[in-house]
C-alpha cells in the first residue's frame, strides 16, 4: 500500500496588517498565505464583529490549500482597525479600497473574491456595486437586497426583533472599545446587561427612539428609526439601486427560514438579469436549504429535514471554494455548479432548477371564505365579511418563523422555523382558514402573496397573515409569515395615509417556500394585525414607530372581506408533481 503524502503546507500569517483607505484611515487585517508559490488570489473577509469574531468560522486552512491567499480584515472602527463604525455608511469605499489594496501586493495574482454571510455579505455587495476591476467573485450568504426594506423595515413595519437583537450585540462591542480606550462606561454597562438579561422589557419600551443603552450609543439606532420612508438616507447607503453596475460572479446562499431570505432571492435574480456584464450575469448561482439565519444543521424549529438537509451533507464550504477557485480563473466564464440548488421540504430533498422563480410555476388562488374555510373556489357575491378586534397592549406574540431575536431568559418562542401556532391561533384576534384535507400532494416553490381586502376603525394599522402546514395530528407548523403597516401598502416606502372604515387592498409579502403539503395535510391561512415582537406595534394613530408612545395606542376594529367583489385569496406557486 504506497504512503499518503500528507504534508502540512508552509504558511505565512500576519497579524493586523495595515491597509490605507482614501481618506487616510487606517484599516487592519490578518493575512494568511502560502510561504512558497504564488502569486494567489485573494480571499477577502471584512467583518465587523472584532477580535474574536475574526476568525470563527472563516475557511482559512481550505481557502489557502485550494490556492488563495485569505484576507480577515476589520471593518471601520472595529477591532484593531482605526475610525468610527458607523452602520453600512463607509463600506462600499472601504470595501474598494480594500479590494483594490489586495490586487496591488506582489503575492497576489490580481484576482480577489469575497465571502460571508450577513453583514459580511453586505459588505460585499457594497463594494461590487461599485465595480472595482479586481474583485471577480462573491458568496453572500444570507444577504438582504436593501438596507430599508429588507433590513430595518419590511413592508413599513419596523423589523424591532432582529434590529434590537443587532444593536445589542454591536452596542456591547462598542463599549468594550470605550473601555479599552479607559473611558467610563459603567452606567451605560449596567444599563445594557439589564436589556440584555430581560430583552422583553427593551421590546415593550416607548417610544423605541429612547430605548436604554443602545440609543445614545450607536447612532444607527436612532437613524433607522428617524428614517420611517426609504429616503434620501437609505439611498446614499444602499446598494439596491446600484446593483446593474456588478461585474463579478456571485452564488447567493439563504435559508427557508432566514429574515433576509427575499434579499437573497432578489440578488439572485437582479443580478442574473441586470449585472454589468454577460460573464456576470451567467455566473450567478443560488442554493437555498431548509436553514435559519445562523444554523445550516437542517434542524429548524420542531422539525428535523433529514440527514441530506445540513451544510455538511451537501459539502457547503467545498462548494463556495469551488465556485470562487472557477470564478477567479484568468479567461473562465462560467462559474461552477448548476444555477439553482432548492431544498423541497416535505420530499426533504434537494433538487436543481435553470431559474428563480421556475418556469413551470402555475399560480394558483386559494381564497378565504367565512366560516375559516380555504379554498380554490372564488367567493360569493355578498359573503358577510369576518371581524375582530386588535388591541396594541396585547398583541398576537411571535412564534417562529424567519426571525433573528434576542432572547433572553424564556424566550423559546423566539427560535426560528417551523413552530406549532395552535396557542396562537386560539386567541380572539387571530383568523384562521383551513382548507379540507388535500387529497393529493400539493408543491408550492416560490414567491408567495397574501392579498387582502380589509378595513380598520383606526387611522392606521398593520395586517399580518401566515402560512400554516396542519398535520393529521393537529399540529399547524407555520411555513412562513408577511406583514404590511396600512400607510406603507403601496410599496414606494412613502406613506399613503388611509381612511378609517375604507376597504382597501393589501397585498401581504410572504416572500417564499419550497414547501410540500402530503395529501392528508391542510394549508391554513392565518391573518391578524401584531406579530410581537419580530414587528414592532403599531399603535393606530399614523405615528412614526420612533416617537410613538403608550398613549398612542389605540383599540382597532378589523374587517377582512371576502366576498366577489372583495376576494381576499394566497396566490400558491403551485409546481406540477409527476
Amino acid at each position: 500500500m504506497a504512503e499518503l503524502d500528507i504534508r502540512p503546507v508552509p504558511v505565512l500569517a500576519e497579524h493586523n496588517s495595515p491597509q490605507p483607505m482614501r481618506d487616510g484611515t487606517v484599516l487592519r487585517a490578518d493575512v494568511y498565505r502560502r510561504a512558497e508559490g504564488g502569486p494567489f488570489p485573494v480571499l477577502l473577509i471584512r467583518t465587523p464583529y472584532g477580535e474574536q469574531m475574526l476568525r470563527a468560522g472563516a475557511p482559512i486552512v481550505p481557502a489557502v490549500d485550494a490556492g488563495f491567499a485569505v484576507v480577515l480584515q476589520h471593518c471601520r472602527g472595529t477591532g484593531a482597525s482605526d475610525g468610527g463604525f458607523v452602520t453600512f455608511e463607509n463600506e462600499a469605499a472601504d470595501g474598494v479600497d480594500t479590494i483594490e489594496w489586495c490586487a496591488r501586493q506582489p503575492w497576489c495574482d490580481g484576482a480577489v473574491a469575497m465571502c460571508g454571510p450577513s453583514y459580511l455579505g453586505m459588505v460585499q455587495l457594497a463594494a461590487a456595486a461599485r465595480a472595482p476591476e479586481a474583485l471577480k467573485a462573491m458568496v453572500a450568504i444570507v444577504t438582504p437586497a436593501d438596507y430599508h426594506g429588507g433590513l430595518a423595515y419590511r413592508q413599513g413595519a419596523f423589523q424591532l426583533g432582529q434590529a434590537l437583537g443587532w444593536h445589542l450585540l454591536k452596542t456591547g462591542q462598542e463599549l468594550a472599545y470605550r473601555a479599552a480606550r479607559g473611558q467610563d462606561i459603567g452606567a451605560d454597562m449596567r444599563a445594557l446587561a439589564a436589556l440584555m438579561a430581560n430583552p422583553r422589557a427593551g421590546y415593550a419600551h416607548l417610544p423605541l427612539r429612547e430605548m436604554p443603552a443602545v440609543s445614545h450609543i450607536l447612532p444607527s439606532w436612532r437613524t433607522w428609526l428617524d428614517h420611517e420612508q426609504r429616503d434620501e438616507y437609505w439611498a446614499a447607503v444602499s446598494y439596491r439601486d446600484s446593483r446593474h453596475l456588478v461585474t463579478a460572479a456571485a452564488l447567493h446562499v439563504g435559508g427557508w427560514f432566514d429574515l433576509f431570505l427575499g434579499g437573497t432571492l432578489d440578488n439572485f435574480a437582479t443580478l442574473s438579469q441586470h449585472a454589468a456584464t454577460e460573464r456576470a450575469r451567467r455566473g450567478q448561482r443560488l442554493i437555498v436549504g431548509p436553514w435559519t439565519h445562523a444554523d445550516r444543521t437542517g434542524v429548524a424549529g420542531e422539525l428535523h429535514f433529514g440527514p441530506q438537509a445540513s451544510e455538511q451533507a451537501i459539502r457547503l464550504e467545498q462548494v463556495q471554494l469551488g465556485f470562487l477557485r472557477s470564478a477567479v480563473q484568468p479567461g473562465s466564464d462560467e462559474a461552477e455548479g448548476p444555477r439553482v440548488r432548492l431544498f423541497v421540504m416535505g420530499d426533504n430533498a434537494w433538487r436543481d432548477e435553470d431559474e428563480w422563480p421556475l418556469a413551470r410555476t402555475r399560480w394558483t388562488r386559494w381564497y378565504l371564505h367565512g366560516g375559516g374555510q380555504l379554498s380554490p373556489a372564488a367567493p360569493p357575491a355578498g359573503a358577510p365579511p369576518s371581524h375582530y378586534v386588535h388591541d396594541p397592549r396585547n398583541p398576537v406574540p411571535t412564534v417562529g418563523g424567519p426571525i433573528l431575536m434576542a432572547s433572553g431568559a424564556g424566550g423559546l418562542s423566539w427560535l426560528p422555523g417551523p413552530r406549532d401556532q395552535r396557542a396562537v391561533e386560539s386567541r380572539p384576534d387571530v383568523l384562521s382558514f383551513t382548507s379540507e384535507p388535500l387529497t393529493a400532494d400539493l408543491e408550492a416553490t416560490g414567491p408567495l402573496t397574501v392579498t387582502l381586502h380589509a378595513a380598520t376603525s383606526a387611522a392606521d394599522t398593520d395586517f399580518t397573515a401566515k402560512l400554516v402546514d396542519v398535520w393529521p395530528d393537529g399540529r399547524a407548523l407555520s411555513v412562513t409569515d408577511g406583514i404590511v403597516r396600512a400607510r406603507y401598502r403601496d410599496g414606494t416606502g412613502h406613506p399613503a395615509p388611509i381612511t378609517a372604515g375604507e376597504v382597501c387592498e393589501y397585498a401581504i409579502d410572504l416572500i417564499a417556500t419550497s414547501q410540500v403539503f402530503p395529501a392528508g395535510h391542510r394549508i391554513r391561512v392565518d391573518i391578524a394585525s401584531s406579530n410581537f415582537p419580530c414587528f414592532d406595534r403599531n399603535g393606530g394613530t399614523g405615528a412614526p414607530a420612533a416617537s410613538a408612545t403608550d398613549a398612542d395606542l389605540v383599540v382597532a376594529e378589523q374587517t377582512v372581506c371576502h366576498d366577489s367583489d372583495h376576494p381576499s385569496y394566497i396566490t400558491l406557486p403551485v409546481i406540477p408533481r409527476g
